[in-house]
């Protein structure tokens, strides 16, 4: 008799292998170092390719592609998505505007992203471009995306893929034409999906050993995406659910110890992304007077009313075909995962689809809502999903099934051609489910009535010449307003101007200006007061869109674009040329006091 690990005996006698079970107190999780280790998952020292880390070599191949996408992006096409500007310029202002706090950063989105990219804008002395141009953002994504990457081999390693198929696998979903973009375009997909992929492989760690440090991870990882996007409130609460259940599932001892094992073992997952919600809440509330939800509140019934002529038809609709271009396999993995799972005893499945599947059921229930619009971005979790669903039936089809008593022990070569089988079933299975996703998701994001964002700012690329895919104009309106301010030479905080969704061309303006510190805009403290009264905070220009778009200074006064409101007069027009994302701004002289003064 030898030990060959910590929890299996085996024995040889005469060709015949007898396997004991492993000796396991009840209540208590198997030790890392005790647990049975999966085809593919051995110790990471292992995973080298030549003297570099698998891991590392993966971060850095896919680093390297999204950087070249940001670098496309922000120097050569010019074509940051808006909601990615404005996200930056979030963390600008909290560095370079008139009035520079850490409460400028906004409380319409969850923060993380514009603190991200404000980090990198430190360097914006050094390299202007990372303002100028969003590479900030675009940075902050391919940083990000790359992480999702790293996490998602680490997920597949540890659920026992072997290498060939992971990193086949991983080379699909890091090179998936929505993650290659969203890798580099300075939107917050990236960082959300780095967070949710972390969550996911950290939960199925916890759930294949029982170590408590894997759930605190996961965790964490949570209530960080919760600041990043508000889609990790379902997840949170799915997550919650399949580790209550799992945690009672394989405790041992009467249902009272077992429910409060599973209590303990949720509170430890729910605390932080709890933390965050309320915190963020809170901070909301101390500042700005109103809840998070008071400026998502804003966000939604503007949303409601903009979306208003699609029908709860027209929408499961467009969710189909999402899904489809997407992850066309969607019901097939989930139907045989989840069979799989339940012949082999495997809860691990529960980890992708209660987090995955719970930022993804948040989005579909927001869109059936009419709270958010036709965007294929607000589904992209499907991918990482459908990718660690094929993953759980790849590990399902190279486990080796533990040997019987009386059945001969196989010699070396035939356990080496047993193994090599499982690898090529793997990989056909990989091909024949990825080849087509990727070629689907890219039809998809061309399709005008899929990728509705997607097509409009990549088509101009793809198909040149086109006049239905003409990148909508905002840098040179912005470049141009910006120098007809400064050649008016004014001092600091002498323009007010609302930077809100209704004027999405300022945001562009107050970053790409070499004196950003001229605008006076609602993140700064003293926006209602100076509006209000510029001349008496010797604010002496009003920049105003046209009513049709909005914003606070329109609010306040109705009259002004046309009459002036009777203490301004017109100075200059700013008028948009065909194919602009922006609209027509006029800048107000202020002549005297408003009638606003209390």
């Amino acid at each position: 008799m030898k030990h060959t690990s910590a929890s299996t005996l085996v024995r040889e006698e005469q060709g015949i292998r007898l396997v004991e079970p492993p000796i396991e107190t009840p209540g208590i999780p198997r030790s890392p170092d005790a647990r049975r280790i999966a085809p593919g998952d051995q110790p990471s020292s292992t995973h080298r390719i030549g003297r570099i880390s698998e891991g590392r070599i993966v971060y850095l191949l896919a680093f390297g592609a999204y950087f070249t996408v940001a670098w496309l992006v922000a120097f050569k096409y010019h074509n940051s998505p808006a909601d990615a500007y404005s996200r930056m310029a979030n963390g600008f202002y909290v560095l370079y505007s008139d009035d520079p706090h850490l409460a400028a950063i906004g409380f319409v989105w969850e923060p993380l992203q514009s603190i991200a990219d404000a980090v990198v804008l430190l360097g914006n002395h050094l390299w202007p471009a990372l303002s100028r141009n969003d590479m900030a953002g675009n940075l902050v994504s391919a940083f990000s995306m790359a992480g999702a990457v790293y996490q998602m081999c680490a997920a597949l390693r540890e659920w026992g893929v072997s290498r060939a198929p992971r990193l086949v696998l991983t080379a699909f979903f890091a090179f998936n034409p929505m993650i290659l973009y969203y890798g580099g375009n300075g939107m917050s997909e990236a960082l959300y999906l780095f967070l949710l992929i972390t969550c996911t492989r950290y939960l199925l760690r916890w759930m294949r050993d029982g170590d408590l440090r894997s759930l605190a991870y996961s965790a964490v990882a949570l209530g960080f995406c919760y600041l990043t996007r508000n889609e990790a409130a379902l997840a949170a609460l799915m997550g919650g659910l399949a580790v209550g259940a799992v945690s009672y599932w394989r405790a041992r001892g009467r249902p009272a110890s077992r429910l409060r094992t599973g209590a303990s073992d949720l509170a430890i997952f729910s605390v932080p992304a709890f933390t965050a919600a309320v915190g963020w809440a809170v901070t909301s509330y101390v500042i700005i007077g109103a809840f998070i939800d008071g400026g998502s509140l804003g966000v939604r019934l503007k949303n409601q009313k903009l979306y208003s002529s699609n029908t709860l038809h027209t929408r499961v609709i467009y969710a189909i075909h999402a899904l489809g271009a997407l992850a066309p396999f969607l019901p097939i993995l989930l139907v045989v995962a989840a069979v799989v799972a339940f012949w082999m005893k495997d809860p691990r499945t529960l980890a992708p689809l209660a987090v995955l599947g719970g930022a993804l059921g948040f989005d579909a229930f927001s869109f059936l809502d009419n709270a958010i619009g036709n965007s294929l971005r607000y589904w992209i979790a499907v991918i990482p999903l459908g990718v660690l669903l094929l993953g759980s039936l790849v590990a399902a089809v190279q486990t080796p099934r533990p040997a019987r008593v009386g059945v001969p022990f196989p010699t070396r070569s035939s356990r080496y051609g047993v193994r090599a089988l499982g690898v090529v079933a793997a990989l056909c299975l990989v091909l024949a489910v990825m080849i087509p996703t990727t070629l689907l998701t890219g039809s998809g994001m061309g399709n005008p009535q899929i990728g509705t964002d997607e097509s409009v700012e990549l088509g101009f690329i793809f198909h040149p010449g086109d006049p239905n895919f003409k990148l909508p104009v905002i840098y040179p309106f912005a470049q141009a307003a910006d120098r007809y301010l400064e050649g008016r030479h004014l001092p600091d905080g002498d323009v007010v101007v609302d930077n809100a969704d209704g004027t999405g061309c300022v945001p562009q303006m107050v970053v790409m200006s070499n004196q950003p510190k001229l605008f006076v805009i609602p993140n700064d403290r003293n926006f209602q007061p100076v509006l209000a009264d510029p001349i008496a905070f010797h604010a002496h220009y009003l920049l105003v869109p046209d009513p049709t778009d909005g914003g606070a200074i329109n609010l306040l006064y109705p009259s002004l674009w046309k009459t002036g409101a009777g203490f301004t007069k017109l100075a200059h027009q700013f008028t948009a040329q065909p194919g602009s994302a922006c609209t027509d701004f006029r800048l107000f002289h202020v002549l005297g006091h408003s009638n606003q003064v209390s």
